[in-house]
């Protein structure tokens, strides 16, 4: 009300509280608030409240109109407070003008929120003067600051152009060259750096003739005729639910074990849980769900119809377990589950074709981002099944379940299941198949949603990395630069707009690799906006291994910066490359990161891939080390013209060079003046990114044979030959290795390695021929008997370098003394979760995330567990700095599986 008072009102206003000044500082920095124009009285009272009662400067903030008022209480006056509010930071500069500039960058860099940083610095962005403006330039490699600039570049581009220049580094000079094209008409009035950026030698622009049209005249810049929407009515899909397993799917699904284990109850008894859930009375929900994963069926089966669980916490874990379990007879509980907590049991659905999960798989692609991957999986999975359950909807009245199922048979379109629609389609009469026939003809470039999204400032940035058509036909222009980013921003996971496929087929697809990384760091500096979460997609429509390679190392860390979900999403991204490259680097993930959550995640998104291909995890594996364009032989020639050199693998797979003597260096030499100036660079560059990429799979390689060793898989013999001996890197590691040969029992018929000239050789160096009913594994030292002396005088004599301890590795017998020991000794706790890199998982939270005990799978289907005292709550890691392990359960294990687990407790515990 003051501020519309009359002056007269406003000078009684102003008097009294003169006099209600005298009451105590409460009243004076309340009266200083109320009457900002007394500027005495905020001088005098932020004096005072620095002094005296310093909590209260923030109250005054709204009054100060000049630095000395704001001085005092600067240290008390904190930017995330600043930042919060919309109407504060903009009266400090009503009433300061440029003097506010200062304070307003103070609280920048103290905002600790993004909101408020966000606020802060467009306020700055907005603000016309110098000060400001050169604030945002001196912050501008900080997250959130290059979209202020650019904000602030265009309102004011003549300031833009003259600053910019003044500043250095790699943002700034990619900013100066957005900048300079997009404002050429001031590079008369700018300095000598501007005109050399507009007079250096630009990429050809193509002519708009030698572009699709699509990047020429998109459906969203022209007008288009409404499709007209015939209903058939009447259709309903009657088919019976059916679980649809991949090879070895539902065993993979039953046996699953991860850090959350719920194969037992730790407070009451098998009967005493099923009593309780039959008499409909609240219990801990842990126990029921470990009921229906491990219980015994008598008591769990009769349940499960009208079981409902109250808390879907790790679903991801336990949900597959007991719908393998009991198969169909899950359903009910899995769908009501799913409907409630979609992200964290739709992947427990991909096996499952029935037309309730295609009504929500179709609901879910349209409308949820975090399941929309599986959605995609589960309809390229069930094609037929999904057109079936969904051609009704599709037929039926407009609405918003006639556009989903609308949306999901165009994404089994573009899967590739044209055909399994319109066999779906025929099955439901002549109207319906010629009802969806008209769906399936029209134009997919008109397939645009209502509203067009309006690209953010920042984009224009990534038209500095221009697109290049095939051919070396030229660049695109900037207007199809921005057609290209609006077909991104259309797009989703799965069901990419029908024009991309155009441009792709157009334009250099390294150039798209690399206009979509740009685009992604201009996101990434924006702070992920998830407006444009269309940017983190783009990766995967136009991206390659290189920026599988990029953004790898982003999707590890994220979690660790609250990004847990992000980082989910480029597991997605990953399993959409879907290159070599990109499933290692997932496969990677899924074995090692330090987040449990993202190492999960990582470990569904494999069963998925691995299902889609028919395989077990294990075999996906097998096959997702790349060869690197190695020769057969295992080398790789670098060619600098004059000069060649050879690259060879170490016992740990770590790449060396040789020159053409055969000598070994020490380093790749750089290439030199008479090295042809093609090849030579290209070939150094080509040996940075294979160490690069080996490093990424070397010891993961190695840890999955020494894995094998210890838990006796086996390979046929074909498998052994084509994915471990023939392989071009992975050879160079299983020439190292003692194999054996067992028969269908897993009896140990003989032992081999692989010679240096890829035959197979006995301890005796005889040449051996390899039966073909025969498997082929890594021999453990305890079945050598008295062949490991011989197998290791054959090693020595060749001096063959092991990639880990097989023939020397230590071996122990359940000796009590041994046993004891190792219960007695104080381990560190960092040592004993460092068990579960070989394969020790913690057991699941109890009670304030306590873990008592440690597990661990091993062959034949059983899990042995070993207590903890005191244990370890997570989160808390400074909870106890050691721990004794207790009761060390090895009783019935064979001898190979006893001394391997002495073996790592031993070694912890030393």
């Amino acid at each position: 009300m003051l501020a519309v008072a009359s002056d007269a009102a406003y000078a009684e206003v102003v008097a009294a509280l003169a006099v209600s000044r005298e009451r105590g500082l409460h009243h004076r920095v309340a009266a200083s608030y109320l009457a900002p124009t007394e500027t005495g009285w905020v001088a005098a009272d932020c004096a005072e409240v620095s002094q005296v009662l310093p909590q209260l400067g923030h109250r005054l903030i709204a009054a100060i109109s000049a630095p000395e008022h704001a001085e005092p209480i600067m240290g008390q006056v904190r930017g995330h407070y600043i930042g919060d509010s919309v109407a504060l930071p903009a009266t400090v500069v009503d009433a300061m003008g440029e003097a506010a500039v200062p304070l307003l960058t103070v609280w920048v860099d103290q905002a600790s929120g993004a909101d408020g940083r966000k606020r802060l610095l467009d306020l700055l962005a907005d603000l016309p003067y110098e000060t400001a403006m050169r604030a945002l330039l001196d912050r501008i490699e900080q997250k959130y600051v290059q979209p202020a600039f650019l904000r602030a570049a265009a309102r004011f581009p003549r300031r833009a152009m003259r600053l910019l220049p003044e500043y250095g580094g790699k943002i700034v000079d990619l900013l100066l060259r957005t900048h300079v094209a997009a404002h050429p008409d001031l590079v008369g009035e700018a300095g000598e750096r501007i005109k050399e950026i507009a007079t250096a030698a630009t990429v050809a622009v193509a002519p708009p003739e030698a572009l699709p049209e699509v990047l020429v005249s998109p459906p969203w810049t022209r007008e288009h005729k409404e499709r007209k929407t015939v209903v058939v009515n009447g259709l309903v899909c009657a088919d019976a639910p059916a679980l649809v397993w991949a090879p070895g799917e539902q065993d993979n699904w039953r046996s699953r074990a991860d850090d959350g284990s719920w194969d037992r109850s730790w407070r009451r008894s098998w009967k005493d849980i099923a009593r309780q859930i039959a008499e409909g009375r609240d219990g801990y929900w842990s126990d029921e769900i470990a009921l229906f994963v491990a219980g015994p069926d008598d008591l769990a089966a009769p349940l499960l119809g009208e079981w409902r669980p109250g808390d879907l916490w790790g679903a991801g874990d336990w949900m597959p377990r007991v719908l393998a379990r009991f198969e169909l007879a899950a359903l009910p509980m899995v769908l009501d589950s799913a409907r409630r907590g979609p992200s964290s049991v739709a992947a427990s659905l991909l096996p499952v074709a029935a037309p309730e999960v295609a009504v929500l798989m179709a609901d879910w692609l349209s409308r949820l981002k975090s399941v929309r991957a599986t959605a995609l999986a589960w309809l390229n999975r069930h094609p037929g099944a999904a057109a079936r359950a969904l051609i009704p909807a599709a037929l039926g009245q407009p609405g918003t379940a006639r556009l989903r199922a609308e949306q999901a048979l165009a994404a089994l379109v573009a899967g590739g299941h044209r055909d399994a629609v319109a066999e779906a389609a025929a099955g439901y009469g002549a109207a319906a198949e010629a009802a969806v026939a008209g769906l399936l003809v029209a134009d997919p470039l008109d397939v645009t949603p209502a509203k067009i999204p309006v690209l953010p400032e920042w984009t224009e940035v990534a038209i500095m990395t221009p697109i290049h058509l095939r051919g070396d036909a030229g660049a695109l222009p900037p207007e199809a630069h921005r057609h290209v980013m609006t077909m991104l921003a259309i797009s989703k996971p799965g069901a990419p707009y029908a024009g991309l496929a155009l441009v792709k087929e157009a334009c250099d697809g390294r150039s798209l690799a690399d206009f979509a990384w740009t685009l992604f760091q201009r996101w990434q500096a924006a702070g992920y906006p998830s407006k444009e979460r269309w940017v983190m997609d783009a990766q995967a429509l136009l991206g390659d291994d290189e920026t599988v390679r990029r953004l790898t190392p982003l999707i590890r860390t994220w979690p660790g910066e609250g990004g847990h979900a992000r980082a989910v999403a480029g597991l997605d991204l990953l399993a959409s490359i879907g290159s070599e490259v990109a499933l290692m680097h997932l496969y990677g993930i899924a074995e090692k990161v330090k987040f449990s959550g993202l190492k999960n995640q990582a470990r569904l998104k494999m069963d998925e891939v691995a299902a889609g291909l028919g395989l077990t995890p294990q075999e996906l594996a097998d096959r997702l080390v790349p060869d690197f364009g190695l020769s057969a032989d295992g080398s790789l020639t670098l060619d600098y013209g004059r000069r060649r050199f050879v690259v060879g693998f170490d016992e740990q797979l770590k790449p060396y060079v040789a020159d053409a003597s055969g000598k070994r260096l020490k380093n790749l030499p750089k290439p030199g003046v008479n090295d042809d100036p093609e090849l030579a660079p290209a070939a150094h560059r080509r040996f940075a990114g294979l160490k690069k990429d080996v490093r990424s799979v070397a010891g993961d390689a190695i840890h999955r044979l020494e894995q094998a060793m210890v838990n006796r898989r086996r390979w046929s013999v074909g498998d052994f030959a084509r994915l471990l001996a023939g392989h071009p890197l992975l050879w160079h590691i299983v020439r190292r290795l003692v194999w054996g040969l067992y028969d269908p029992s897993g009896k140990l018929t003989g032992t081999l390695r692989v010679a240096e000239d890829r035959s197979f050789a006995d301890a005796e160096d005889e040449t051996l021929t390899l039966p073909e009913n025969a498997l082929v594994g890594v021999v453990h030292p305890l079945e050598l008997g008295e062949e490991l002396a011989a197998w290791s005088e054959v090693f020595a004599d060749y001096e063959i370098l092991q990639p880990f301890p097989q023939l020397g590795r230590e071996t122990y017998e359940p000796d009590p003394a041994l046993v004891a020991e190792i219960e007695a000794a104080k381990i560190p706790t960092r040592a004993v979760i460092g068990l579960e890199r070989r394969g020790w998982r913690r057991g699941t939270p109890q009670d304030a995330g306590w873990q008592g005990w440690i597990e661990r799978d091993v062959p034949g289907g059983r899990t042995i567990t070993i207590g903890l005292d005191p244990g370890i709550v997570i989160g808390d890691p400074d909870f106890a700095d050691e721990q004794t392990l207790v009761e060390l359960g090895l009783d019935g294990l064979d001898p190979i599986t006893t001394s391997e687990i002495l073996r790592e407790l031993r070694d912890i515990a030393r």
